[in-house]
Parts: C-alpha cells; sequence; structure tokens
C-alpha cells in the first residue's frame, strides 16, 4: 500500500512540473506591454480554457494554434468551424442563456461587427499590440480586424485551359455569354441572400463597381447556383460540378493548392477589382473565460500570430510580417494588383441599413432582372 502511495504521489508530481500544465513558466512579453500583463497571464491559469467561434477551418487553425500552445501551454483551445452568420446567430442565442459559449468570434460578418461596433457588446479591450496593425485593423471599441483576405476567382484548371479562364467579373460575364452551355448552372458564389459573409463581400463589391458591377451579375445571374460556404465551391468545382467560383474566399483555396491533388484548382485575383474581406475579431463582455481570451486575441495581432495565420493560408496585415514567411500579406496583394483595384470590404454600417433592398436587388439580379 505504500508502495502503491509513493507511486501515485510521484505521478502527480511528474505531472505537475511536466510541460504544458498549469505550472508552465509564463512566456516573456515585449518591452511596449504594460507592466501589469502579467497579472492577466496568471489569471487565465484559474480558466476553464477557451472557446472560439470561427469561419475558420482546421487547416487555417493548425499553425496558430500550435503557437499559441508553445507559450500559454495550459490553455486549452477549442475551436467551432460555423458559417459567418452561424458565429453570431447561436452566439446571440446562447449569450443570454447561461450555457457555455464563446469566448472570442471571429468571422467575415461585418454587418454584425458593424453593429456591434455601434451598439458596444464587444469588450472594449485596449490591445497592446493595437498599436502595432493599421488604422484599418481596429475600426470600433472592440473590434478587431483578424485577417485581409482576398476573394478569388477560382476554376477547374483541366475543364478550363489556358485561355478559357475568366481573369474577374467582366470577363467571365463575355465568357458566359458567348458559351452558355459550359457555364449555366456551372458558376458559384456567395449567395448575399443567404450568407452573411456574401452579403458583405457583394454589397462593398457592387457598391463600388457600380451599375457596371450589376450588369454583370445580371449577364450570369441566372448560371449562378449560390453557396454558404467556400469549402462545398471548391470541392464541388475539383469535381466539375461547377466549372468557375467568383468572389471565393482565399483562405478556403489557399491551403488545398499544396495538397495531393491540388493542381486540379486554379486561381486568379480579379484584374477588374479584388475584393479584401477584413474578417472581424471580438471578445464578448460576458466571456467567461475573458483572460484567456485577451491572450489569444493579443496573439493573433501579434507579428508572430500574424504570420502563422498566414501559414495556415489566411493573410496578415501587420506591416513588419514579411512575406517570404507566407504565402500573400495585405501589402504585397496591394502591390501585385494595384491598390485602385482592391476593393476592401470592411464595417461600414451603411450595410446594416442597405442590406434588405440590396438582397431584393440581388435575387432580382440572380433572374437576370
Amino acid at each position: 500500500m505504500i508502495k502503491g502511495l509513493l507511486t501515485s504521489l510521484l505521478a502527480a508530481a511528474a505531472l505537475v512540473a511536466a510541460p504544458g500544465i498549469g505550472s508552465a513558466q509564463a512566456p516573456a512579453t515585449p518591452s511596449y506591454y504594460p507592466a501589469d500583463y502579467g497579472a492577466t497571464i496568471e489569471a487565465s491559469r484559474k480558466e476553464n480554457g477557451l472557446v472560439i467561434y470561427s469561419n475558420m477551418a482546421n487547416n487555417n487553425w493548425k499553425p496558430v494554434l500550435d503557437g499559441f500552445r508553445q507559450s500559454y501551454p495550459w490553455i486549452k483551445v477549442e475551436t467551432l468551424d460555423l458559417g459567418s452568420g452561424t458565429v453570431h446567430s447561436r452566439w446571440e442565442a446562447e449569450a443570454g442563456s447561461g450555457a457555455r459559449t464563446a469566448d472570442l468570434l471571429i468571422s467575415g460578418a461585418n454587418d454584425r461587427w458593424a453593429a456591434y461596433g455601434l451598439d458596444g457588446r464587444m469588450l472594449d479591450y485596449r490591445s497592446p499590440e493595437a498599436e502595432k496593425v493599421p488604422a484599418f485593423g481596429k475600426p470600433y471599441p472592440g473590434v478587431f480586424v483578424a485577417s485581409s483576405d482576398p476573394l478569388v476567382l477560382t476554376y477547374n484548371t483541366a475543364l478550363l485551359k489556358e485561355g478559357q479562364r475568366p481573369t474577374g467579373l467582366t470577363s467571365l460575364a463575355k465568357m458566359a455569354a458567348a458559351d452558355p452551355g459550359t457555364y449555366k448552372g456551372r458558376i458559384t458564389t456567395y449567395d448575399a441572400a443567404r450568407n452573411s459573409f456574401g452579403l458583405a463581400a457583394w454589397w462593398q463589391t457592387l457598391h463600388e463597381k457600380g451599375d457596371a458591377g450589376w450588369t454583370a451579375l445580371r449577364a450570369i445571374g441566372p448560371m449562378i447556383r449560390g453557396e454558404v460556404s467556400g469549402g462545398p465551391m471548391n470541392e464541388k468545382i475539383a469535381a466539375g460540378e461547377y466549372v468557375v467560383g467568383i468572389a471565393v474566399s482565399g483562405i478556403t483555396i489557399f491551403p488545398r493548392l499544396d495538397e495531393p491533388g491540388g493542381k486540379i484548382l486554379g486561381f486568379a485575383f480579379p484584374d477588374d477589382g479584388t475584393p479584401v474581406m477584413l474578417r472581424g475579431m471580438g471578445i464578448p463582455k460576458q466571456a467567461a473565460n475573458i483572460n484567456s481570451a485577451k491572450l489569444f486575441l493579443d496573439f493573433l495581432l501579434s507579428n508572430k500570430g500574424q504570420t502563422l495565420l498566414g501559414k495556415g493560408g489566411l493573410v496578415p496585415y501587420r506591416e513588419d510580417v514579411a512575406e517570404s514567411e507566407v504565402r500573400y500579406t495585405y501589402q504585397g496583394i496591394a502591390e501585385k494588383v494595384g491598390e485602385k483595384n482592391m476593393i476592401v470590404v470592411g464595417f461600414d454600417k451603411a450595410l446594416i441599413e442597405q442590406a434588405k433592398p440590396f438582397v431584393e436587388k440581388w435575387n432580382a439580379a440572380m433572374q437576370g432582372r
């Protein structure tokens, strides 16, 4: 019995001392962090992990979570991959129920972020990394930008050979009009009537492109089959069900390009306007694990966190992230396509006010009207 007790005590001591358990040493913080930041770190040890609702897949998250775990091994992070609108509808439904819900929200539902920014539903947290990001990275108190992700044209490289591939919305409309047999029912995009991400992306795109954009959309509208998520779009393009996708989130295709069979998919930055989605992020005021959420948000905004987001297929926007370390940066895309050719999808409150008439006009365009 004594021997068994001694074995148990030794095992417990080893567990406490093991890397990754609660006693792990706190990481060093940059000199510009506040002197009391250590109190936030220590308080996180007493919390119950971290729950994140986002519209990011596991392959997007993996480099980030691996890096965060190295710094804060005692914080267990759970991520749920939801549609942009579902991120918010689920959290809003759960927030007053007393059930465990998200400690951090990340999505491209920019109408919701504009609403939260105006009504103050997010914690007005002053991140020590805030001064290191461009002004557009902090649009409202408590609302930050996690990444700046381009929306691209994607296509099946076996079905559309060189010279047959559209280069933008305008060229796609012309090609589809000239060859309706190839494109009818085989064009996809986010359905702006059913998807918050698509609503924000297409609202900003058509707001900037004006009548010419609406004319092109009406030309291909009856040929479009709308989707609510980028993953299924790319799966169906690779399978040949669709030949092309327009305004597809880059984060759903970039990681796939390096996977087996990835060469079946091709993409292009639209030459008549490349939408760039500013992906919003915030900590709800009622978050149960608020200190862990602060640490994670700061990590995502840091140079290291932004670099790891880039390795997961997202696009960092801090100016000190080296493009050689990631696939693209915001600044690199601006140089590649021309800053005037970037359609930045931000957090304009007009998106809230004009959503209903926009969706009505969108639905009509899908019928060619």
